[in-house]
C-alpha cells in the first residue's frame, strides 16, 4: 500500500471514529487542514521558528494518524489523549502553529467528550487567528461543542457568527445548525428568520431545501407565520 493511501484509509478510520461518536457534525480534521495551508499561503513569510513549530504540530498529528486504520477505538482514544498533551506546549504559542495546535486540540477533545476543554482550545485558536480562513470553522465546531454541554444560546451565537462570515464556505450548514437550535429553544420566530437568510444567501443547496421544509412544517403547526 502505498504511503497517500495508507493515510487516507487512516483518515477514513478516524473521521469514521469521530462520526460515531458525535451528535452535531464538525468540519473534519481534513477540511481543517486544508483551511490552514490556505492561511499560511496568505502568509508572505514566516519565521524558521514558526515553521518548525508547525512542523513539529504536524508531525504529532501524523503520528496519531500512523497505521490507524487497524486501530480498535480504545487505542484510538489513547493515542488522541497522548497528542493532545503532546501539543500542549504549541497551544499556547503564536501565529498559525497556535492557531492548528488548539485547533487540533479542540478536535481531539471533543473526540474524547472533553468538550468544555474543546470550547476552551477553539476560543484559543480564534484569537490567535481572528483574520483568518479558520476562525469560521473555529466557531462552527465550537457551537457543536457547546451543544453537547447543554448551552444553547452560547451555540446559536457561535453557529450566527460563522455563518454571518463573509466567504465561510459552509455558511448553508451553519445557518441551518442556528436555526435548529434556536427551534429546541423554542424561539420559533428566530429559527424561522434564520432558515429565511439562509434561503435568500443560498437558495439551491441541500442545506436551503432543509430550511423550506422547515419553515413549512413549523408554519403548519402554528408556531410561525
Amino acid at each position: 500500500m502505498s504511503e497517500k493511501t495508507e493515510k487516507n484509509t487512516a483518515s477514513a478510520k478516524l473521521n469514521g471514529f469521530l462520526e460515531k461518536n458525535r451528535k452535531p457534525v464538525l468540519i473534519s480534521f481534513i477540511v481543517v487542514l486544508v483551511l490552514v495551508i490556505a492561511f499560511v499561503s496568505t502568509v508572505i513569510a514566516i519565521s524558521s521558528a514558526s515553521k518548525k513549530d508547525l512542523a513539529a504540530v504536524e508531525n504529532f498529528y501524523y503520528e496519531m494518524m500512523d497505521s490507524s486504520n487497524s486501530l480498535e477505538d480504545a487505542e484510538i482514544e489513547k493515542r488522541a489523549t497522548e497528542c493532545v498533551e503532546n501539543l500542549a506546549p504549541y497551544t499556547k504559542k503564536g501565529g498559525i502553529a497556535g492557531v492548528r495546535a488548539n485547533m487540533l486540540s479542540a478536535e481531539l477533545s471533543y473526540l474524547l467528550k472533553d468538550y468544555e476543554n474543546a470550547v476552551s482550545y477553539y476560543k484559543a485558536a480564534i484569537a490567535k487567528g481572528k483574520k483568518s480562513y479558520t476562525a469560521p470553522v473555529c466557531y462552527f465546531n465550537m457551537a457543536a461543542s457547546y451543544e453537547e454541554l447543554g448551552k444553547l444560546s452560547e451555540a446559536a451565537e457561535a453557529y450566527r457568527t460563522a455563518a454571518e462570515t463573509e466567504d465561510f464556505g459552509m455558511a448553508s450548514h451553519a445557518y441551518f445548525s442556528l436555526g435548529r437550535v434556536l427551534e429546541a429553544q423554542g424561539d420559533y420566530a428566530g429559527a424561522v428568520e434564520a432558515y429565511k437568510a439562509l434561503n435568500d444567501k443560498s437558495s439551491d443547496d441541500d442545506w436551503s431545501h432543509l430550511a423550506k421544509t422547515r419553515i413549512i412544517d413549523l408554519q403548519s403547526q402554528g408556531k410561525a407565520e
